[in-house]
C-alpha cells in the first residue's frame, strides 16, 4: 500500500522502532495476489508489540534481491531523516503494507503481508513491493516499523459500511476478523473472481472488475443502491478518485465527516514505480 491521501486520526503504537524480520514462506493466493510471512528476530519487537488488529499497518524497508539490507535503525521518530542520510547504494526501498494477520508463534511475532500482483501492458508485475514479493525467498531480511491502524470505530455502536478495491483487502482481512460479532456490510473490489476468499461476515458483497472500467466504479454503483445511514461509520480503502468520490457520497447522505475515515493507497495515472 502507498499512502498518499488519508484522514487524519491514525491511531499510533506507544513504541515503536525499525525492527529486522525474516521471510518464513511465500506462496501465490491467487491471481492477483503473493503472500510473504515473516517473522521477527528477537531483536526487540516482541517487547514493544501491541496487535491493534482492524487495518493494522507497518513500513516494509527491503533491498534487491540477494542484496544485503542495511536498515535506518531507531524509533520512528526521525526514521525517514535517517534513511535519507544512508548511502544511495545501500539504501533500502521503502513502502507500506496493511498486515493481513498477526499471530504468535513461540516467542516470536508472524505477520502475513498479501502483495498485489497487478500487470501492466507489457504483462509484467508492476511495483517495487510486488516485484520484491515475487522475487523474494524463505531466509530473505526485510526491516519492518509499525505504524499503528487508521480504523477507528471503537466507541460506535451503529452501523459499519466497509469498502475496498484489491489494494485494501488484507487490511479489510484484519478488520473482518475484529468485527466478526459487529453489524457491518463490506463491498470489495478485485481484478479476478478467484481473488475473492472467505471473510468472517455475514453481509459481503463483491464486484470482478470489467477490464474497460476504472478500479471502484463498480463500487460506487452498488453503493449508489444502498441507503446510507446517517449513523453509519464509513471506512473506505483503494484508489484515490475513488475513494474520494465515496467520502463525497456518504456526506452527501448525512454522514458527518469524523465518521468517515479513508485512505488512498494508489493512483490510477499514477502508478508505483
Amino acid at each position: 500500500m502507498a499512502t498518499t491521501l488519508t484522514s487524519t486520526r491514525p491511531l499510533k503504537p506507544a513504541v515503536a522502532s525499525v525492527r529486522t524480520f525474516d521471510v518464513v514462506a511465500t506462496r501465490t493466493v491467487s491471481p492477483g495476489f503473493r503472500r510473504v510471512t515473516v517473522q521477527s528476530t528477537g531483536d526487540g519487537f516482541e517487547e514493544e508489540f501491541e496487535h491493534f488488529g482492524h487495518d493494522h499497518w507497518f513500513r516494509v524497508f527491503f533491498a534487491d534481491i540477494g542484496q544485503p539490507l542495511d536498515l535506518p535503525f531507531g524509533p520512528a521518530d526521525g526514521w525517514y531523516g535517517r534513511l535519507l542520510a544512508m548511502p544511495e547504494a545501500t539504501r533500502p526501498a521503502v513502502r507500506n503494507y496493511t498486515v493481513r494477520e498477526a499471530r504468535q508463534v513461540g516467542d516470536r511475532w508472524q505477520l502475513d503481508l498479501d502483495f498485489v500482483q497487478h500487470r501492466g501492458a507489457s504483462g509484467q508485475v508492476e511495483g517495487a513491493g510486488a516485484r520484491w514479493a515475487q522475487r523474494c525467498r524463505v531466509g530473505e531480511r526485510v526491516g519492518l516499523l509499525d505504524q499503528g491502524r487508521i480504523f477507528d470505530a471503537d466507541d460506535h455502536d451503529g452501523p459499519v459500511l466497509v469498502l475496498a478495491d484489491e489494494s485494501g483487502l488484507p487490511g479489510v482481512e484484519g478488520i473482518a476478523r475484529t468485527l466478526e460479532h459487529r453489524e457491518a456490510t463490506y463491498l470489495l473490489e478485485v481484478p479476478h473472481a478467484a481473488d475473492r476468499r472467505e471473510l468472517p461476515a455475514t453481509d459481503v458483497r463483491w464486484a470482478v472488475r470489467d477490464g474497460g472500467r476504472s478500479a471502484g466504479a463498480a463500487l460506487l454503483d452498488a453503493l449508489r443502491t444502498l441507503r446510507v445511514d446517517p449513523a453509519t461509520y464509513v471506512y473506505v480503502v483503494g484508489e484515490a478518485a475513488f475513494t474520494l468520490a465515496v467520502r463525497s457520497h456518504c456526506l452527501d447522505a448525512g454522514v458527518p465527516k469524523s465518521r468517515i475515515d479513508f485512505c488512498a493507497y494508489w493512483r490510477l495515472s499514477r502508478p508505483e514505480k
